[in-house]
């Protein structure tokens, strides 16, 4: 993701001491539409996280995607990101 590397996002604020992770990265994803990147979540991602982050929103993916064992997929401004079919 060298590209989300390189960007300034639009700042968000994050504080979950246990948050869905589909629903923290579904707020990632509409903080990415205002900066005209489009994310597309695979429904099947499940799972808790704690985080406090005040960042931009694509330092915050980036963080979050290193800590998990999703596919991610970067074409152009557009975002896919999956669960991998051993972890269903």
């Amino acid at each position: 993701m060298f590209v989300l590397d390189e960007l300034e996002g639009k700042k968000v604020s994050l504080d979950f001491p246990e948050g869905d992770l589909y629903t923290v990265l579904s707020l990632l994803a509409e903080a990415a539409r205002r900066d005209g990147f489009y994310v597309f979540l695979d429904k099947r991602i499940k799972g808790k996280i704690k985080i406090t982050m005040d960042e931009p929103w694509n330092t915050i993916l980036i963080e979050i995607l290193a800590g998990v064992n999703f596919i991610s997929v970067f074409v152009d401004n557009i975002i896919a990101i999956s669960v991998r079919e051993e972890e269903i």
